[in-house]
């Protein structure tokens, strides 16, 4: 069976660059599955239940708190992941200084441990906003069957060229690298849709 491994990131000090780089996401073999376990390890810390209770507006606000992002910072970490989420598959230095904001809010050092922490809200911003505004339509058991929060994703060929792999057939959450949220991110749908 052939390996179809993700574009990892380059090496990067600070910014998007530093984010792409100390992620999971942009990671394949025993470094993956080392920043992975972090991931898991901080999901496996919030409650899905608060989340269903916590929702008020945009999916990141009650991920952030249930992180212990103090509350007065909150408008500003979701600006902040907004602006990386939208620049987490290319690398847009567009994003340097709202990567480097949520990098102080997470205590300060360029390590993977808050690596995974802004990667945990980057992922859930787009994709779970995504299925909320679907589900207002469909229920979500449709949405999550037909119409994938994350339509397709990126892989690298045998032959080194980056290829488009469709998700429209593969459940959410589900494969070797599914989300490892996906019961966090339909308890913001179910609170959402409250």
């Amino acid at each position: 069976m052939l390996s179809y491994p993700v574009p990892e990131a380059e090496p990067a000090a600070r910014g998007i660059g530093w984010l792409r780089a100390s992620v999971s996401r942009f990671a394949n073999g025993e470094v993956h599955a080392r920043r992975r376990a972090i991931v898991e390890e901080i999901v496996a810390g919030i409650d899905p239940d608060g989340l269903r209770r916590a929702y008020d507006g945009h999916p990141v606000a009650p991920l952030a708190r249930a992180l212990g992002v103090a509350e007065r910072v909150i408008p500003g970490v979701v600006a902040d992941v907004r602006v990386a989420a939208a620049a987490y598959q290319t690398g847009d230095a567009a994003a340097d200084a709202a990567v480097d904001r949520l990098v102080a809010v997470f205590g300060g050092g360029y390590d993977e441990r808050t690596a995974a922490h802004i990667q945990v809200l980057v992922q859930a911003c787009d994709a779970t906003a995504t299925l909320i505004e679907r589900a207002r339509t469909r229920t979500v058991d449709e949405v999550l069957r037909t119409d994938p929060p994350v339509a397709a994703t990126r892989r690298v060929g045998p032959d080194g060229a980056v290829v488009v792999v469709p998700l429209t057939a593969t459940p959410f959450g589900a494969g070797p690298r599914g989300c490892p949220g996906r019961e966090h991110a339909l308890a913001l749908v179910e609170g959402a849709l409250r």
